[in-house]
């Protein structure tokens, strides 16, 4: 019921907007009057190719991942999944924290009587020191995994060097 009057004020709000638009002239002393002259066009291009004796050489595309990854930004990848093991290594360390505070609320383990605080803050700790834990487990998973493939990349791009390759200022082949 309470969504039915809630699609009524809905409704009704829609009914009372304008069904047209119109343009309204604009002033002289406005900012949409004002005209900006057109500049002439430069007569030299604003990018020129230039060749030098060794000619034009051609950069080879970055290695990528399958996943279509460079270099680079697998060292990213990387590096945040490590903040991220971090970040929850730190929380799943907070829960134990709080789990320590709350037995130390208690005075006997069994059986004993504890404050009452004690137990909402050791199930607390308990819990927050689990998600961290679990946190940790997959951030390790995929941390481990990106690195594995940084490596991978890094092998296909520092591989040894050919026997032979191309001179450029020469143009033959160099062993």
């Amino acid at each position: 019921m309470r969504y039915l009057i809630g699609f009524v004020f809905v409704l009704a709000g829609l009914v009372a907007l304008p069904l047209s638009a119109s343009a309204q002239p604009a002033e002289e002393d406005s900012l949409s009057s004002w005209q900006v002259e057109a500049k002439p066009a430069p007569e030299e291009p604003a990018l020129q190719l230039k060749l030098d004796d060794a000619g034009v050489e051609v950069a080879p595309t970055p290695l990528r991942t399958p996943d279509g990854y460079t270099l680079e930004e697998m060292d990213v990848r990387v590096r945040r999944a490590k903040i991220g093991f971090g970040v929850s290594a730190g929380v799943a360390g907070a829960g134990m924290v709080l789990l320590a505070v709350g037995l130390s609320g208690c005075t006997e383990i069994v059986g004993g009587t504890c404050a009452d605080w004690a137990d909402p803050a050791f199930f607390a700790g308990g819990g927050i020191a689990l998600a961290g834990g679990i946190a940790m487990y997959a951030t390790l998973g995929t941390w481990i995994h990106r690195k594995r493939k940084l490596r991978e990349l890094q092998r296909a791009h520092c591989g040894t060097p050919r026997r032979a390759q191309w001179d450029l200022a020469r143009s033959r082949l160099v062993f």
